[in-house]
């Protein structure tokens, strides 16, 4: 006679898929929870950042301007200091045009045009070197400034050339050559000098055109500064703009990912629920 082969019965089977369903569902709403979290969190930290980045950016942005506008002074002072050194030329020329081809080293002629050199020639070139100074300082600090903002890797603003920072060599030439001028009018003192008018003229042209170019740099280098101003708001600008753009664009990624996570929570919430519901039918 055969025996029977007990066999589990369905309710047991039932129960036990039940189980591993629940167990499942605690596994997924568990992990969504945590994915909610974080993502709450990611969405706070975003908002958090935004302001103080914000504000890197702004403060950055108005300490290369302020670099920039040291620069744009002092090529205002330079461009002004060489027009009135050049009109202090002007002057020197019309006193050593007076003298004639007759020159006395005592010659009250003479007097007035050492007096012009020393107390309106001189005084003006030394004012271009102060100011020939400052500005190389400026324009070392904007560099460096300008390389801060390059190596964001998104905000590239060309650094100024060597042309300005040779604007002080030029005014040191023309101090030599103002010094050569005082040497030429003392030489007559000593009646060593044969053709003063000649050698005044020669230095005082010398100096006219080193003050020329530096009036002219001056002034070409001041719409650079302007355009390099504008450059640096615009950059701001529109990564201020990017940077709102990104925030938002995570927000509504963020609100999306919540929305689903909710979704998927409450449909295995319901899932879980309903297991239960069967679990206690199968065990009845």
């Amino acid at each position: 006679m055969n025996e029977l082969t007990p066999h589990p019965s369905p309710n047991a089977a039932n129960y036990v898929w039940v189980v591993l369903k629940r167990t499942l569902a605690v596994i997924v709403i568990l992990i969504a929870t945590i994915a909610f979290v974080a993502n709450a969190a990611g969405l706070i930290g975003a908002w958090i950042v935004r302001q103080p980045a914000r504000d890197t950016v702004t403060a950055l942005s108005t300490f290369v301007n302020d670099k920039l506008g040291m620069i744009d002074q002092a090529l205002a002072r330079v461009s002004a200091r060489a027009g009135e050194g050049r009109q202090a030329l002007a002057r020197v020329n019309d006193a050593a045009s007076r003298l004639g081809e007759q020159v006395d080293g005592g010659s009250p002629l003479i007097t007035a045009l050492t007096r012009t050199v020393r107390d309106e020639l001189a005084p003006r070139i030394d004012e271009i070197r102060s100011q020939a100074t400052a500005l190389h300082d400026g324009v070392v600090s904007a560099n460096a400034a300008l390389e801060t903002l390059d190596s964001l890797g998104f905000i590239a603003v060309p650094t100024f050339g060597d042309e300005l920072i040779a604007v002080s060599e030029r005014v040191d030439a023309a101090r030599s050559d103002v010094q050569d001028l005082r040497m030429a009018i003392d030489e007559v003192r000593t009646g060593a000098s044969a053709n003063l008018v000649a050698a005044v003229t020669a230095r005082t042209t010398k100096i006219d055109n080193v003050l020329a170019q530096i009036k002219s740099t001056a002034i070409e280098y001041q719409t650079v500064v302007a355009e390099k101003r504008k450059q640096v708001m615009g950059l701001s600008h529109r990564l201020l703009r990017f940077m709102n753009l990104l925030v938002l664009s995570l927000t509504a990624l963020f609100v999306v990912v919540a929305a689903g996570q909710v979704l998927l929570i409450m449909f295995v919430g319901s899932m879980f629920a309903e297991a239960g519901s069967r679990c206690y039918e199968s065990r009845e």
